[in-house]
């Protein structure tokens, strides 16, 4: 995973490098690294679940992930009522990991994108399972000045047991705004 780390930071060095702003400043790998481990840690962040507050922990480092991110809205598609409510309870694991596909910095702020991901995970309701699959797309900014970072995730598709849910009229998105670093 280090390689791969420092493949983005070359290629964000040298992306930065080709732009020209108004102090002529260039970056430089170290630069780069350094920006990359200001970012590094957990923030805790607050998404809403039918209308509740939800903590949701994010780590950013050789691996991203969001811990305990509500499954409520991915369900929902397929559930509802009581079924709604067993498929919820039976999820465990409300992990979801996904590769950085790139960063950039600008000025304080450090834009970090991953790869679009399947967030795979199984809901039982009665005695039937439910393989759910989520594609994700997540940008991350982290504001250096602040120790402090937003995530966007955006649902590309989803499917339950290989049944497509619609989401072109109302795509499901999550908005973690102003985590804090733990």
């Amino acid at each position: 995973m280090n390689k791969v780390i420092s493949y983005l930071l070359l290629i964000l060095c040298m992306s930065l490098a080709a732009c020209s702003d108004d102090s002529k400043t260039e970056l430089t790998v170290v630069d780069a690294q350094e920006a990359f481990n200001d970012a590094k840690g957990t923030y805790k962040g607050v998404v809403l679940d039918r209308n509740v507050p939800t903590a949701v922990y994010i780590n950013i480092g050789d691996e991203f992930s969001i811990r305990d991110l509500p499954v409520t809205p991915l369900l929902s598609r397929f559930f509802s009522g009581k079924d709604l409510d067993a498929a919820v309870a039976s999820v465990k694991e409300r992990l979801f990991k996904a590769p950085t596909s790139s960063m950039t910095i600008e000025r304080d702020l450090v834009y970090v994108t991953m790869e679009p991901t399947d967030w795979i995970f199984t809901a039982t309701v009665g005695n039937m399972k439910y393989d759910i699959n989520a594609l994700m797309s997540t940008t991350v900014r982290y504001s250096n000045t602040y120790d402090k970072l937003s995530a966007n995730i955006i649902v590309e598709d989803l499917y339950c047991n290989g049944q497509k849910a619609d989401l072109s009229s109302n795509r499901i998105t999550w908005l973690i705004d102003e985590a804090t670093k733990q």
